[in-house]
């Protein structure tokens, strides 16, 4: 599985980035817990990008914070 920077996703959003966005559809990288709290936590994020993020992250597999997924130990 692959993972997907913060930066990535919000790159992603600009309209110039059009080939990422597509890359990403075509691959379906998966997005930690980390970067939801970063792209969503940011304090002057517009409503409209708010809810493009939101749907992003609904639509995207998430990755939880655990021991057991750092170490590789499960």
């Amino acid at each position: 599985m692959m993972l997907i920077d913060s930066n990535i996703i919000i790159y992603a959003a600009q309209s110039e980035h059009e080939n990422l966005r597509q890359w990403i559809a075509e691959h379906t990288p998966a997005v930690s817990a980390t970067s939801y709290v970063e792209v969503l936590g940011y304090d002057k994020l517009s409503e409209a990008k708010r809810q493009h993020f939101t749907a992003f992250f609904e639509a995207a597999p998430l990755l939880p914070l655990s021991e057991e997924w750092v170490t590789g130990n499960e």
